[in-house]
């Protein structure tokens, strides 16, 4: 299942695929699409509040690759699934205030995703 958003300064596309009982997410923006991160979230079974370990791989430096970890951990806390995330979101002039509309909108679609599922 596929969503994206548009913003001022980029398109941004997560991308879910069941995988048996699990999930694989591909995140996405306009610019520079490539595979900057990826992050393996694993359900805790019987955590509570739910909680989901996470193993991160990534070559970059720059705080973007955190979009990746961010939507597998959030993803696998929501889902109780364990999520594997991969890509990245390249935006030029990343400030705090574009940062935090990326995670805005990475919470609308996860919120879409699960929404989709429930009706």
């Amino acid at each position: 299942m596929k969503f994206h958003r548009v913003l001022l300064f980029t398109r941004i596309q997560m991308e879910i695929t069941p995988v048996g009982e699990d999930l694989h997410v591909l995140l996405t923006s306009e610019q520079t699409p490539g595979l900057m991160c990826t992050a393996f979230s694993r359900f805790i079974e019987g955590s509570d509040p739910a909680e989901c370990e996470t193993t991160i791989m990534t070559a970059e430096e720059d705080p973007v690759p955190y979009l990746c970890i961010y939507t597998a951990e959030n993803l696998c806390r929501i889902s109780g699934k364990d999520v594997l995330c991969t890509g990245g979101i390249c935006v030029p002039d990343l400030d705090e205030g574009r940062m935090s509309k990326l995670l805005e909108n990475v919470d609308e679609m996860i919120h879409d995703w699960q929404t989709f599922l429930t009706d």
